[in-house]
């Protein structure tokens, strides 16, 4: 039996091939608009609007992938640096993507308690 939270979340791409998309669909757009305005012929405007389109998409995906990288560097970087005190809630319980060592998992505060 499947579990019953994974069938309510709606599947959600990587943000990197969101990135990549508009990427491409922005440079597809501006080489329409300028082959337009430049008084190209049609077949000229298209083929090099599909060319821009790819080369945007690949550079969005390199570029999504070195944001993706950081964003997720710098949460295991914040999330170590500041632990919640008394929580049993792990880095992997708030962001499933994220893989952290033991070392950067929150303990509860033992001084607390006893004070």
């Amino acid at each position: 039996m499947a579990d019953q939270s994974s069938q309510l979340r709606e599947p959600v791409p990587p943000p990197a091939r969101v990135i990549a998309g508009c990427f491409g669909m922005c440079a597809f757009s501006i080489a329409i608009i300028c082959g337009i305005f430049a008084a190209n012929p049609p077949s000229v405007v298209l083929s090099r609007a599909l060319i821009a389109l790819f080369d945007a998409y690949l550079m969005g995906l390199v570029a999504g992938e070195i944001l993706s990288f950081a964003i997720r560097d710098h949460l295991r970087q914040y999330i170590a640096d500041h632990p919640i005190p008394n929580s049993d809630i792990s880095l992997d319980d708030i962001v499933g993507e994220l893989r952290v060592d033991k070392s950067t998992e929150s303990k509860p505060n033992i001084a607390a308690k006893s004070a």
